[in-house]
């Protein structure tokens, strides 16, 4: 994209807010400081409207109005609502939408924030356009717009915006001593970072990173944007099992929103939580391991290489399958349990324990070879 490009389309609307929002929030910050000193509750309340807000768009906008990853109840579908509307990345109808057509039509010329455009493009040059993809918009919204807590958000989503994204934390920081700190540090300058933050995973994360899971999308996982944006990061696993609740899939992944969206649906407000079996996720891996060495060794994979990788994965595809079979039966057992059941149940937790070991132990193993193989492609033929 050229820059007489952006200016014949340009959106001055969308262009002043997201250029002047930094700067005013950078302003009013240092004289907040210059004035009033430096009062730490203030910075407290903002970092947490930080993680409010960001939770509103990647548990709220992201993974239940636009993905469905999960069901909820209508007051947690409000909360998200006015949490999301605090970070100003418009409606949810509008948010959701395109976040669709993206994923449908992603590194295409229909993709609204295509990476082929352009990083700057990808991160925020596409909303400041007049001019969207040539896409029918009709059927990526058609459900949101049936729902009454998007309908009624969209309708007054300025209002809200506005009144959640500056009123609240102004307000805020009125009674702890600094309605300037407040709309300061609370608003503008969380907004600012709020917006970049989330941003960067249209753009960083199409670019820097690992594809784990697959190579269809240039959609990769990145540590640090996962750490910046309470798990967003992990995309490349977000763009082949879209509809997964988590984004950090192992349990040490930094992803918050899992863990919050988790901890909803012990309260009621969260549930059907959708999770994409293991068999699904350790296969994807392995297909990009095996084509990694592919590409890396070339002629020198055909032959002795080759054929230790296929028994490896034979190993952990038949280990996996007896752990399963084990576990479904162990649920039945549990669910119709009796006293004549109580020793089978017994042994089937022991042979599960046993098969999820055999099961690590064979994945553990490929992944020490595929490491050598790596090494080994370094190295000289």
């Amino acid at each position: 994209m050229t820059l007489r490009y952006y200016f014949q389309n340009l959106s001055w609307a969308s262009a002043l807010f997201l250029f002047i929002t930094p700067i005013v929030g950078i302003l009013l910050t240092a004289h907040h400081i210059a004035n009033e000193g430096f009062m730490w509750p203030i910075w407290v309340m903002g970092a947490v409207f930080y993680a409010a807000t960001v939770l509103g768009i990647t548990a709220g906008y992201h993974r239940f109005f636009a993905h469905r990853a999960y069901d909820a109840k209508p007051w947690l579908q409000w909360l998200w609502a006015f949490m999301g509307a605090a970070a100003f990345q418009n409606s949810i109808w509008i948010w959701a939408r395109d976040h669709r057509i993206h994923h449908r039509f992603v590194d295409t010329d229909n993709d609204p924030y295509s990476i082929n455009k352009g990083f700057f493009f990808a991160h925020f040059g596409w909303m400041l356009l007049n001019k969207g993809p040539d896409v029918d918009l009709g059927p990526y919204g058609r459900d949101l717009s049936q729902n009454r807590v998007v309908t009624f958000q969209h309708k007054y989503y300025f209002i809200i915006a506005i009144a959640m994204c500056f009123g609240l934390p102004a307000l805020i920081g009125y009674f702890m001593g600094s309605t300037l700190g407040g709309l300061a540090v609370g608003g503008f300058l969380r907004l600012a970072v709020v917006h970049h933050a989330t941003f960067l995973i249209n753009s960083w994360c199409h670019v820097f990173g690992k594809q784990t899971y697959t190579d269809t999308n240039s959609a990769k996982d990145s540590v640090i944007m996962a750490l910046a944006t309470f798990g967003e990061g992990y995309h490349n696993f977000h763009h082949y099992f879209d509809t997964d609740y988590r984004n950090g899939v192992k349990w040490y992944h930094w992803d918050p929103t899992k863990w919050t969206i988790r901890a909803l649906s012990f309260t009621g407000g969260a549930y059907n939580l959708k999770r994409t079996p293991w068999s699904q996720i350790v296969s994807a891996q392995l297909q990009m391991d095996e084509k990694r060495l592919k590409n890396r060794l070339q002629s020198r994979w055909e032959g002795e290489f080759q054929n230790q990788m296929e028994q490896l994965k034979g190993r952990i595809e038949t280990a996996h399958a007896r752990f399963e079979e084990l576990r479904k039966e162990y649920r039945e057992l549990a669910q119709k349990y009796s006293d004549s059941s109580k020793a089978r149940i017994s042994e089937l937790k022991l042979q599960a324990r046993i098969a999820k070991i055999e099961f690590q132990a064979a994945l553990d193993q490929w992944r020490a070879y595929n490491n050598f193989l790596l090494l080994h492609a370094a190295s000289p033929a």
